[in-house]
């Protein structure tokens, strides 16, 4: 899931969206508007219609304002490519409702698009339907504010949040990467939901020699509950 990210992230800023204009802007803010929509669509990653590229440019504008637009020459293609909204230095609040407004448009052109990605190919369309609204989720839009860089790992949060609000994540991550069978998997996260993920992930930054704290405890609860599931637990780890 932590390759994903970054890009959820440029998706959700630049993906394609359907709106309607707005009769409120100024005359200029409306060549700009024009000017930056073009950059848009003249994107590499850009996958949507011009008036999907002119929705993207009005949300920018009306967000962001013209003269931040100006100031960081955004209408030019080199610098609207390099400008990354987690690293802009944005008010919280702005680089909140630029996503959320962004997103908001797209709620299903966002989950085709996400299902069609090769690195998430193996999640259910209910993690997909799930996926669409987390990124728009203000504990995760904080977390990602507050990482404030792409190019390091997001902070654990984000990804239990995911896993935390998203129950069907963790069953498909039990049939991926365990090798259950849905019917196991589903029971096994109903007993030992996020808590598995956030002992996998703390076990896993540890040295081969240590465990995490309260390991005891947690993996007689996880036999417990394969038990119950009729899942042979010494097999999957083997």
């Amino acid at each position: 899931m932590k390759r994903v990210l970054p890009f959820l992230v440029l998706f959700c800023v630049f993906g394609a969206v359907a709106c309607s204009g707005d009769s409120s802007l100024s005359s200029e803010d409306k060549k700009l508007i024009d000017a930056l929509a073009v950059t848009v669509a003249e994107d590499a990653t850009f996958p949507g219609t011009a008036d999907d590229a002119k929705c993207i440019a009005e949300k920018h504008v009306s967000i962001l304002g013209a003269a931040y637009i100006l100031e960081n020459n955004l209408t030019d293609s080199v610098a609207f490519d390099d400008w990354d909204p987690v690293e802009a230095e944005l008010s919280r609040n702005d680089f909140k409702n630029l996503f959320k407004e962004t997103i908001g448009c797209v709620d299903k052109g966002i989950q085709l698009t996400l299902g069609e990605d090769a690195d998430l190919e193996d999640l259910s369309e209910e993690s997909i339907e799930c996926l669409a609204k987390q990124i728009v989720n203000d504990d995760f839009l904080d977390a990602l504010y507050d990482a404030g860089n792409l190019d390091e790992d997001p902070p654990d949060e984000m990804i239990f949040s995911m896993f935390e609000n998203c129950p069907s994540f963790l069953v498909d991550s039990l049939v991926e990467g365990m090798g259950l069978d849905r019917e196991s998997a589903e029971c096994l996260a109903d007993k030992v939901g996020a808590d598995f993920l956030m002992f996998s992930v703390e076990a896993a930054s540890l040295p081969e020699d240590e465990m995490p704290e309260g390991s005891t405890e947690f993996l007689a609860e996880l036999f417990s509950a394969a038990a119950d599931c009729d899942i042979n637990i010494e097999d999957v780890f083997q």
